[in-house]
């Protein structure tokens, strides 16, 4: 009875249920148990403890609609030939199937997803071996299975009542000849109609004959996953990342982890868009349609330095015309001390070393102000990019850099949340982290504020001193969740910052293991931590989801905002400290 009195009486943050609720904990308990031989279900199985959850990025009030932005989500993080796949199988390893009937599936098709980094194989026939690297990876795939079998049943059940559905499965209309009585009898509005017909692409017939064809009714299968596998796959990672770059001498100089994109601080610092100003400008004047083109001229109007950001977007197209134009960035990318990775197994995340004595003040970006180059030529300090982890993948990743760089100097975090206030594109800089997985609620020196970022923004809106929530996964959390949250004054939800900030604990706080509650994370005075989000989602406004719609220039802005203030940052303290 006390127990209870104190709980009612505490702050209502104290009181939020960390992990979703009873709805989320009962779903993954559905598909966490597994016993030795690991576990096979039919995911029909899991389907009522999808629908019991009431995520609120998979609207199903209404059983008979079709939630298109759910679908478009989990369709972008899955393989293109999941309408063939009958069984899907889960390991970490490759060889785990060794023992298994499936035998060598490396030796299968290699496929992937358009917005999921992770290895993937295809017999060709119905069966599918995905490889996971963490938790987090078993807590977006399966839900973004059921969700992606949950609506396509929808829609062939919408197709089987139409006249053009036997049509479409036996193949005497083509998908892409049908147009509007297509759109019709899926039921879908013409901008998720168009968004999934650009998903599917060339694949739209034959994946609307399928979906025609038959209903999905996927088993799965997940072989024996041991407790360490996950941090074990991060070390070969590590370890094959220093062999990669053993000429660098990591473990002798001071490095600043950066967690974000492979892009945008190459871009800032290779001086490629300022030599290509005018090919670049022609590219998207050409090539980049209307939305460019506007935001170009207002912001030539205005004489923009965010301009610049425009001419980094048009780098892909320009690039992908002109292979001189990609041989030309790469040499200029080594002449400013960036050395590439290209994709690591098993993790597959690409990493760039920067040099920062090897940087040529000359050709970084003009946003940013180098106060004294020779310093910076003294420094023997790295920044070690790596594109932005999944999930607890991230409490893996961080905790072995701990152990691999004797001479840490920094983590900063770029990376994207759902938000409660603001529109999407706008920035939010959390100073206090819940964090499902630990259960803790971290106060984080957060080096990173608005002064930071405002030099940098234009249309996007920075709110600084946030509360964020850290998730099992993207579709783990209800709608009553979202309203908790909002009254608790909770203002993002993402996957990453409470691993990130628990994998730093257990470095440098190990006194905090084991621990509940309120967590004041105290760092070293020569260790910088920087955590930025842009907001990629809102769950108030289902139709500014980006489940259903790419950020586009919105997120271009966040994203070089976000990459100059860490720059900048890391580029005073390297020169400040000498190191």
């Amino acid at each position: 009875m006390l127990k209870r009195l104190a709980r009612l009486l505490s702050p209502e943050e104290h009181r939020l249920d960390l992990d979703g609720g009873k709805a989320v904990r009962h779903y993954l308990e559905c598909y966490r148990r597994q016993g030795p031989d690991g576990c096979a279900m039919r995911l029909a199985d899991l389907e009522p403890a999808h629908l019991q959850m009431d995520s609120s990025l998979h609207h199903l009030a209404d059983p008979e609609e079709v939630c298109a932005s759910a679908l478009l989500y989990a369709a972008s993080r899955l393989p293109r030939c999941m309408p063939q796949v009958q069984t899907v199988a889960l390991a970490v390893q490759p060889n785990a199937f060794a023992d298994h009937p499936w035998g060598d599936v490396s030796a299968w098709q290699p496929v992937a997803a358009d917005k999921r980094r992770r290895r993937a194989f295809f017999d060709g026939r119905n069966r599918l071996a995905m490889l996971v690297s963490s938790l987090s990876d078993i807590d977006d795939l399966i839900p973004s299975l059921c969700a992606y079998q949950i609506e396509w049943n929808k829609l062939h059940q919408r197709l089987a009542r139409s006249p053009l559905g036997p049509a479409l499965a036996d193949g005497s209309e083509r998908a892409s000849s049908t147009g509007r009585e297509l759109r019709t009898a899926l039921g879908l509005s013409r901008p998720d109609y168009e968004a999934l017909a650009q998903l599917w692409g060339d694949d739209w017939d034959q994946k609307m004959a399928d979906m025609a064809s038959s209903p999905k009714d996927l088993e799965l299968l997940m072989l024996p996953i041991a407790q360490d596998d996950f941090e074990k796959a991060a070390e070969r990672w590590w370890q094959r990342l220093l062999k990669l770059f053993e000429g660098l001498d990591l473990a002798e100089r001071p490095v600043y982890m950066v967690t974000s994109n492979n892009h945008s601080l190459a871009n800032l610092i290779s001086g490629f868009a300022s030599r290509h100003v005018e090919h670049l400008t022609d590219h998207g004047h050409r090539h980049l349609g209307p939305e460019w083109e506007s935001a170009y001229q207002s912001l030539s109007a205005e004489r923009s330095t965010a301009l610049r950001n425009l001419l980094y977007l048009a780098q892909d197209g320009l690039l992908a015309a002109d292979p001189d134009m990609i041989r030309e960035k790469g040499q200029m990318e080594r002449e400013a001390g960036v050395h590439r990775s290209g994709p690591v197994p098993p993790l597959l995340a690409e990493t760039q070393v920067v040099e920062l004595n090897q940087l040529i003040p000359q050709r970084l970006d003009p946003r940013l102000r180098l106060a004294d180059p020779a310093a910076l030529a003294r420094s023997r300090a790295v920044i070690l990019n790596t594109d932005y982890p999944l999930g607890f993948g991230a409490y893996h990743l961080i905790k072995c850099a701990g152990r691999y760089l004797p001479h840490w100097r920094g983590l900063f975090v770029l990376g994207k949340s759902a938000a409660m206030i603001g529109r999407l594109g706008d920035v939010m800089i959390p100073t206090q982290v819940r964090d499902v997985h630990s259960a803790h609620l971290f106060e984080l020196p957060n080096r990173m504020n608005t002064r930071r970022l405002t030099p940098y923004v234009h249309d996007a809106a920075v709110f600084d001193d946030q509360r964020s929530l850290t998730v099992h996964g993207t579709f783990l959390h209800s709608w009553d969740t979202v309203r908790r949250l909002h009254r608790a004054d909770f203002t993002g939800i993402e996957m990453e910052a409470g691993p990130c900030l628990a994998a730093l604990a257990d470095h440098f706080a190990p006194r905090l293991a084991g621990q509940r509650g309120l967590a004041r994370l105290e760092l070293p005075q020569d260790f910088s931590l920087g955590i930025l989000h842009y907001t990629s989602d809102t769950p108030y406004n289902l139709r500014a989801s980006l489940l259903s719609k790419p950020l586009g220039l919105t997120g271009l802005e966040s994203t070089y905002s976000c990459s100059l203030a860490i720059l900048q940052y890391i580029l005073e303290r390297a020169t400040h400290s000498g190191g």
